[in-house]
């Protein structure tokens, strides 16, 4: 009679399946393993990434988008939800937007502050000289 061989160190010999197929031990096994789809350049030059949702809701990010965005561990990332899409951006990217706003508002020939100091003098003569003023002197 021929003794059915089993792998060292296990009890059971292997199943067709290769684990058992009841719901509680597919449950205990975690996250299914799939392979994802390459990111993909769009036609406008955005890149799209597929993620998985992991456990507690974390989403690990691959790490040429981490490169790309210039992240590494334990760096701030803002977000935005908007008609159900996240959008996430780097602290670091935010600051060089805003620097790029503000060095666009200090090229002009004046100052901001000496624009604004202009415009409430002439809101404070405009007051002064405006329909509601009495002449002469206080009852």
């Amino acid at each position: 009679m021929a003794r059915r061989s089993t792998s060292k160190g296990f009890s059971e010999p292997k199943t067709r399946y290769g684990a058992s197929r009841s719901v509680k031990t597919l449950r205990k096994a975690g996250p299914i393993k799939r392979k994802l789809p390459e990111p993909e350049v769009l036609p406008d030059g955005t890149v799209r990434y597929f993620l998985i949702l992991g456990p507690k809701g974390r989403v690990l990010l691959p790490a040429d988008l981490r490169a790309a965005m210039g992240l590494a561990q334990g760096d701030v990332m803002t977000g935005w939800m908007k008609d159900g899409e996240l959008r996430l951006h780097s602290h670091l990217h935010g600051l060089r937007a805003i620097q790029a706003d503000a060095a666009t508002m200090a090229k002009g020939p004046v100052y901001a502050s000496d624009e604004l100091i202009a415009e409430r003098r002439a809101e404070a003569v405009r007051e002064a000289d405006g329909p509601g003023r009495r002449s002469g002197k206080r009852r």
